[in-house]
C-alpha cells in the first residue's frame, strides 16, 4: 500500500506546486535569453558599470545615493571587464528567482488556496511590472533591496520575541543600504504583520512607531556624513504638473493594469495593445468585482495603502518601469486574498490561464525589444571604434536626436544606446579615449554640425564624430577655405 501511495502523494504535490516547477524547468532557458541582453543608455554610467571610479567615494553618500553594496559590485567589475554584463544579469536573474520563492513562502504561510499561490507566483515572476528591473543590467539595488525586505518581513511574523525585531530591523537597513526606497518598509511591514497576526491597534502602532525610529536614525546617520557633491540626475527633482501626471500614469499602469506597453508606446500598435489590455484585464477586473469585499475591506484596504507607502518615494522623484518592482509582492498578497475566497468557477480558471499566457507574451516582447536595443549598442560601437581607426584620446560626438520613440530602457534611442561614447570605452577596456564629450541636437538643426565640430576642434579635442541613426561617421576638420564656402 504504501508503494501505492507514494506516486498519488507525489503527483498531487506537483498539482498543487505547478506553478513553482514551471520555473524551475525553465529557469536554464529564460537565464540564458536574459544574458543576451547587453548594456545600454545609462548601464554605463551607473555604480555597477566597470568604469574607474572611487570605491571610497561611493561607500558614504553620493550625491543622491548611499548604495555601499553597489559600490562594492562596481569595485568588482571594474577588476573583471570581462564579466560585464553577465555578472549583473546572473546576480539579478537569481535576486528575482529567490524573491519569488520567498513570495511562496510567504503565501503558503497565509495559507491562501492552491490556485491562488500558482497564480501569485507566476504573476510575480512575469509580470509587466517586474519586468524594468529583471530585464534591466543597472537594478541589483532593486531587486536586493526587495529581497532584504521580504526576508525582515518573514522574520517579523514567523519568530518570537527578541528575534522578531532584529531580523526585521537589520534585514530592513540592509534593503535601505541597497536602495533608498527600502526604508519604507519599516512601516509596510509592521502594518501588514498587524493583519496577519491579528495584532491590535495599540500593538501595530506602536511597532510603526519603533519603523518611524529606526527611520530617523537612519536619517541622523546619513546627514552625519560629508556632503559629496557629485553630479545630481535633475530627473530626480523634475516638479512640473506634467511630469508628475507621467509618474501618476506609469505608477497606476504598471501597478494595477498590466498590459503591453511597448506596443503602446513605442510600437504605436494600439490593436495589440487593446488585445493585451482586454485579456489580462478580463481577469482582474472579474475577481474584483467578484472579489469587492475584499479588496475594499479592512485587508485589501491596508494593503493598497503600503502599495502607496511603497510607491510614495517614486511618485515623489521619479516614478520608472524599474520602480514598480517592489510594490508587486503587495499586489499579489491582494490578488491572492481575493482568490481564495472565490469559489473556483471555470470562467475563473479561463480568464486566469488567459491572463498568463498574454503576460507571458508581453514579456517576451519587452524581452525582444530590449535585445534589440543592445544589438543597436553593439553595431554603433563598432561602428565607431572602425571610423576612429586608431587610438586617441579625445574625442566630441555629435549626436542627431531623431524622432525614435523611446520607452524605458526596452527601447532606447540610437544615440542613447550608445550612451554617450561609453560603449566604445567600454569596449577599449577603458584605456582610451580619455575624454569624450557629446551634445545632442534635433534633425532641424542638423546644418550646426560643422559649426559645432569646429568647437570642437578649437576646443583641442581630436576627433569629432556625427552619430546620426544608426551611422556613426567622422566629422573632418575644417581649413579656413572651406569655411568660407557656403
Amino acid at each position: 500500500m504504501q508503494n501505492r501511495n507514494h506516486p498519488i502523494t507525489l503527483c498531487n504535490k506537483l498539482s498543487h506546486q505547478w506553478a513553482m516547477w514551471g520555473i524551475m524547468l525553465t529557469l536554464p532557458l529564460v537565464f540564458y535569453g536574459v544574458t543576451l541582453l547587453m548594456p545600454t543608455f545609462d548601464d554605463f554610467t551607473y555604480f555597477t558599470a566597470p568604469y574607474p571610479k572611487s570605491l571610497s567615494e561611493r561607500l558614504i553618500p553620493f550625491g543622491s545615493y548611499w548604495r555601499p553594496f553597489d559600490a562594492l559590485f562596481g569595485y568588482f567589475i571594474e577588476h573583471h571587464i570581462n564579466l560585464f554584463p553577465f555578472a549583473n544579469h546572473l546576480c539579478i536573474f537569481t535576486g528575482h528567482v529567490v524573491n519569488t520563492f520567498l513570495l511562496y513562502r510567504l503565501l503558503k504561510w497565509l495559507k491562501v488556496n492552491t490556485l491562488a499561490l500558482n497564480f501569485g507566483i507566476l504573476y510575480f515572476y512575469m509580470a509587466p511590472g517586474v519586468l524594468g528591473t529583471v530585464l534591466d543590467i543597472d537594478s541589483i539595488n532593486q531587486t536586493y533591496s526587495l529581497l532584504f525586505d521580504l526576508v525582515g518581513l518573514l522574520c517579523y511574523i514567523t519568530q518570537k520575541g527578541r528575534w522578531r525585531l532584529v531580523g526585521w530591523i537589520a534585514c530592513t537597513y540592509v534593503a535601505t543600504l541597497f536602495k533608498e526606497n527600502g526604508i519604507t518598509w519599516f512601516v509596510i511591514t509592521p502594518l501588514l504583520a498587524g493583519i496577519f497576526l491579528h495584532h491590535s491597534k495599540q500593538t501595530a502602532f506602536r511597532f510603526v512607531a519603533v519603523g518611524v525610529l529606526c527611520v530617523l536614525l537612519y536619517a541622523a546617520v546619513r546627514l552625519s556624513f560629508p556632503v559629496n557633491h557629485s553630479p545630481f540626475n535633475h530627473e530626480y527633482i523634475e516638479t512640473t504638473i506634467v511630469a508628475k501626471l507621467k509618474d501618476l500614469f506609469a505608477f497606476i499602469g504598471l501597478t494595477f493594469l498590466p498590459l503591453d506597453y511597448v506596443a503602446l508606446v513605442h510600437d504605436r500598435n494600439y490593436l495589440w495593445a487593446i488585445c493585451s489590455a482586454v485579456l489580462t484585464l478580463s481577469f482582474f477586473g472579474y475577481i474584483s468585482v467578484k472579489g469587492r469585499q475584499t479588496m475594499f475591506g479592512k485587508t485589501g484596504l491596508l494593503l493598497l495603502l503600503c502599495v502607496l507607502i511603497a510607491a510614495a518615494p517614486h511618485l515623489a522623484t521619479v516614478f520608472t518601469a524599474m520602480h514598480a518592482y517592489g510594490l508587486m509582492p503587495l499586489m499579489v498578497l491582494l490578488w491572492a486574498l481575493i482568490i481564495t475566497r472565490l469559489p473556483r468557477k471555470p470562467l475563473l480558471l479561463s480568464l486566469m490561464t488567459v491572463s498568463l499566457f498574454t503576460m507571458s507574451l508581453i514579456a517576451l516582447h519587452h524581452w525582444h525589444e530590449t535585445y534589440l536595443s543592445g544589438l543597436r549598442q553593439e553595431r554603433i560601437s563598432k561602428q565607431a571604434l572602425h571610423a576612429l581607426g586608431e587610438p586617441v584620446d579625445s574625442i566630441f560626438s555629435i549626436n542627431i536626436v531623431d524622432g525614435y520613440r523611446k520607452y524605458s530602457t526596452f527601447c532606447v534611442r540610437p544615440t542613447d544606446a550608445f550612451a554617450w561614447g561609453n560603449s566604445v570605452q567600454l569596449r577599449t577596456a577603458y584605456h582610451w579615449p580619455q575624454t569624450w564629450e557629446d551634445v545632442s541636437i534635433p534633425e532641424k538643426q542638423r546644418s550646426r554640425v560643422p559649426e559645432i565640430a569646429d568647437s570642437a576642434y578649437r576646443a583641442g579635442f581630436q576627433k569629432v564624430l556625427l552619430i546620426e541613426h544608426e551611422t556613426v561617421m567622422p566629422v573632418a576638420k575644417r581649413n579656413a577655405q572651406d569655411k568660407q564656402k557656403p
